[in-house]
């Protein structure tokens, strides 16, 4: 098993009651898990997914995770 913390920006975070904005949460996942096997885990939308960082570098969809990495979701940016 793999420990990864999680940090999510913009309304993502909404999704979970008892989030943590300073701290993330913590999730365990099965070892060779990518970013979208994250996202399935958390029930994230990978439309609703804008860029993804884990531990400070920009990730894809296919990024293995490694333990103890930090990643961070954000949602989309809209505007103009």
């Amino acid at each position: 098993m793999l420990k990864v913390t999680v940090k999510l920006y913009g309304t993502l975070s909404s999704c979970f009651d008892d989030y943590s904005h300073q701290n993330g949460i913590d999730v365990n996942i099965r070892d060779k898990a990518c970013i979208d096997d994250l996202l399935v885990h958390l029930n994230i939308e990978p439309a609703g997914v804008g860029m993804i960082f884990v531990d400070s570098v920009h990730a894809d969809k296919n990024t293995l995770l490694k333990n103890n990495s930090q990643i961070r979701i954000f949602q989309p940016v809209f505007g103009g």
